[in-house]
């Protein structure tokens, strides 16, 4: 009798451990827990914010654009890609704070008054810049806010997540669900590109093995989902499918390696090149992961200002498109004209496609003189700076140099 209710201890010790570890391994991440889903219509909005890189705190030229478009396109969900601040003009730790709370800030009122959305946020290379402010530190702010759905995968440790250490900081996925069911029919690839080469290597950095090692594992326990991946840095595979092309003077032919590239006759209309696509000089062997997972079905960066584009991919074995964005802010360097906000709709019944709409500012503050004589008044002076940078990537292009400048 006492052996039996030793046993019957024992059994259910066990069947209890084995429930709190079945818990555990069912805490679903931020991402997972918001049950982000197509509507009733069967679409999924998502607006992308780039480079809003405004210095100490977000303009309120730029506020005033990011809330307008917001309300008039009514996002599902929000991606920032990326130079969220702009870390060289924030001098320190404190100061890199306050400038990120100004865009959270921003986005959580959006949020609270109904037009916002969840925010799904990753780094570039100037939000951590000289001032001290890692971005680990800069990821808990984010995660601060009820809106954030964001997250630094590597300290999600529970059974049903990555528990290897990632590389770098804001690297994780964003399942969107069925409109009639928690079946996962669309995921989102957030990756955090890094800043600069730490191997002894010119230039910028890239997407790390650890990371790639993630995507491939959790690409595995999704499925057969179509997908998008978002990040600051553009793969260097981006020069396969620009177009080679001869020495000129003028605008839109850019010099990498000693080979000037220009857009390619197949990219979509009102595709922009005003600078030479800053990737890194390494291969960090991400577009090969992202083909090998299958269903990717665009790669969004941002980082070059004044490259605003859509290029399908020229290889005929992965029909990715690559999606660039220009600067959504008002004090980076940048054209007055290209500035602004690329919003992409799926829809349910065909995840293999999109559509895609770019609001510049003058799309969407038009109508408003007094506004747009201010950001006509600020935005010249910075677009000032890209002539400069232009003049240099022009004279490079005569000394036949690469040009790389974001």
């Amino acid at each position: 009798m006492k052996k039996s209710k030793a046993f019957a201890c024992i059994l259910l010790s066990c069947l209890l451990l084995a429930s709190l570890f079945a818990s555990a391994a069912a805490v679903p991440t931020p991402a997972e827990a918001a049950k982000l889903r197509f509507d009733e219509n069967g679409r999924f909005r998502v607006m992308i914010l780039a480079d809003i890189q405004d210095g100490k705190s977000v303009s309120p030229i730029t506020k005033a654009f990011i809330r307008a478009t917001a309300e008039q396109t009514r996002p599902d969900l929000i991606v920032l890609t990326g130079d969220n601040i702009y870390g060289s003009a924030t001098k320190n730790p404190a100061g890199g704070e306050k400038g990120l709370r100004s865009v959270m800030d921003m986005l959580q009122d959006m949020y609270d008054e109904g037009f916002g959305a969840p925010v799904a946020a990753t780094f570039g290379n100037h939000d951590d810049q000289s001032n001290n402010y890692a971005k680990e530190d800069q990821m808990k702010v984010i995660c601060e806010y009820p809106c954030s759905i964001s997250i630094d995968e590597d300290l999600w440790v529970d059974g049903e997540h990555y528990t290897e250490a990632l590389e770098h900081c804001g690297t994780f996925n964003v399942p969107v669900l069925a409109s009639d069911s928690d079946e996962v029919k669309f995921n989102f690839w957030v990756m955090d590109s890094g800043a600069y080469a730490e191997d002894g290597n010119k230039g910028y950095d890239h997407v790390r093995e650890k990371q790639l090692n993630w995507l491939t594992k959790t690409a595995e326990k999704l499925g057969d989902v179509n997908s998008i991946a978002f990040q600051h840095i553009i793969m260097p595979e981006i020069y396969n499918s620009y177009e080679k092309t001869e020495f000129s003077p003028g605008a839109g032919v850019y010099n990498y390696h000693g080979t000037y590239y220009k857009l390619p006759d197949t990219a979509k209309p009102g595709s922009v090149m005003g600078e030479a696509s800053a990737c890194s000089e390494d291969n960090g062997g991400e577009y090969d992961a992202l083909k090998s997972i299958g269903g990717v079905i665009a790669c969004v960066s941002g980082h070059d200002h004044v490259n605003s584009f859509i290029i399908p991919n020229a290889d005929p074995d992965f029909s990715m498109d690559w999606i660039n964005c220009p600067t959504c802010g008002v004090a980076s360097y940048g054209q007055t004209a290209t500035r602004g906000i690329r919003i992409i709709d799926l829809n349910e019944a065909d995840t293999s496609a999109y559509e895609t709409q770019f609001f510049t500012y003058n799309d969407v503050m038009g109508g408003d003189a007094g506004f747009m004589l201010r950001y006509r008044f600020v935005s010249f002076f910075t677009q000032l700076e890209y002539r400069f940078i232009n003049l240099w990537m022009q004279l490079t292009n005569l000394l036949g140099i690469s040009n790389l400048v974001a």
